[in-house]
């Protein structure tokens, strides 16, 4: 066979492999890109939580970890989230205040630099902590030993802390249409661990901020909310198609 036929011979075996590439990469370029920005406490949002005001950048980060990993779940590939390390460049560009975090103008701003055509944000509107407390006493070290289950109450017998804390929070969230700054949707809800935390120590001072504890308040809530929001943002991205 002539050289020349073979080459078309190729190349018409390769056409059905490249349309399909070229399907797929417009299929992916027509899915809705989602920013997920950061979610800043309110003024007074911990007021009941001694200390934890310190840990509002922590909890901001937590949530918008837990936002991104239901969100990628629960849309099955429908929505394309924006990398975690471009938007972490582009806040620092920005320099965000966390009073303004929420301001339609600056997430227009943030989403168009992104590149997103949606921008998910909000506010944790309370996180708050209800201590009660047992502490002093020789004998009260025993009583803690037992509940946490440490060595360290035998030791600091005389001087012991133990405080029981049920911690409740609400979150606000906003989606947000970056080309024209409406708000699609906002979503809001609450809950409460009903779980206690106990604090072996002398001196005094409020129950330490806890990773955990924070997170089993605003699970449930990120995981309800963002059921909500892919369901939005798909059917807004195929209004505007």
């Amino acid at each position: 066979m002539p050289r020349t036929l073979i080459r078309i011979a190729l190349l018409l075996a390769l056409l059905p492999a490249a349309a399909l590439a070229e399907k797929t990469k417009e299929s992916k370029s027509k899915k809705p890109r989602l920013a997920i920005l950061d979610f800043p406490a309110i003024h007074g949002a911990y007021s009941s939580c001694s200390g934890w005001g310190n840990s509002s950048s922590a909890m901001s980060d937590a949530l918008r970890e837990l936002f991104t990993t239901e969100i990628m779940e629960k849309a099955n590939g429908k929505i394309r989230l924006v990398e975690r390390a471009r938007l972490q460049e582009i806040r620092s560009e920005l320099a965000f205040q966390k009073s303004d975090e929420v301001d339609p103008a600056s997430v227009q701003k943030a989403g168009k630099l992104l590149g997103a055509k949606y921008v998910l944000t909000g506010k944790i509107t309370r996180f708050a902590c209800k201590v009660s407390e047992a502490s002093s006493g020789w004998g009260v070290g025993a009583l803690v030993g037992k509940a946490t289950g440490s060595g360290l109450a035998g030791s600091v017998a005389g001087s012991v802390n133990m405080k029981q804390v049920n911690f409740t929070g609400r979150l606000d969230a906003r989606l947000i249409e970056v080309e024209t700054g409406e708000i699609l949707v906002t979503f809001k809800d609450e809950n409460e661990t009903g779980n206690t935390s106990a604090k072996v120590a002398g001196g005094g001072g409020g129950v330490q901020y806890d990773d955990e504890l924070a997170n089993k308040v605003f699970e449930p809530l990120v995981a309800k909310m963002s059921a909500k929001i892919v369901k939005k943002t798909v059917a807004a991205s195929e209004e505007d198609d």
